[in-house]
């Protein structure tokens, strides 16, 4: 197998990010709020404007898992303001080919390195509760299941489970 490399996604890429984020939704679509339907309805200059954070004025870190030059992983860090001690790891997901390779862990800590960088002192985001396997990642990790199970989306019998990551006492 050859070695996976993690790197920041910039506007240029936004080709690679369409295509990785379209197949994450197409094959895990109970781990995402969004759905493919909606995203591959998104013009060209959409998806150029999402990787495009100085003009949206977002803190963000959006992450490419890249082998052999075909994506494998995907994931973003993102600061909302006003609660700038927390960041929110989103779009996190594997080649189901490559899951259990450390792909995950990697872009994981790459984030959690990213958020310490900024004064965080967590690192929040919510699972599927049918997801076992991701479940698993993240509690091996570091993070704890806190507060209530919400809808994965509006009308959606799938249930997400709120989970975070002290930083400060994070191995």
């Amino acid at each position: 197998m050859s070695e996976f490399e993690i790197r920041i996604l910039t506007p240029e890429d936004w080709e690679l990010y369409k295509s990785a984020r379209l197949k994450s939704l197409r094959d895990s679509p109970d781990s995402f709020g969004s759905t493919y339907d909606q995203e591959a309805a998104l013009s060209d200059a959409e998806w150029q404007s999402r990787l495009d954070l100085k003009l949206r004025a977002i803190d963000a870190l959006p992450l490419i898992a890249e082998m052999d030059g075909q994506a494998v992983g995907l994931a973003w860090g993102l600061i909302h303001e006003p609660d700038l001690e927390i960041a929110h790891i989103y779009q996190m997901w594997v080649s189901p080919a490559l899951r259990g390779k450390g792909i995950a862990k990697t872009l994981l800590r790459e984030i959690k390195a990213w958020a310490l960088g900024r004064g965080c002192d967590l690192m929040a985001l919510a699972v599927t509760t049918s997801n076992e396997a991701a479940a698993n990642l993240y509690r091996s990790s570091g993070f704890v299941a806190t507060g209530q199970l919400e809808e994965l989306r509006v009308g959606s019998a799938l249930l997400v489970q709120p989970m975070v990551m002290e930083l400060n006492s994070a191995a």
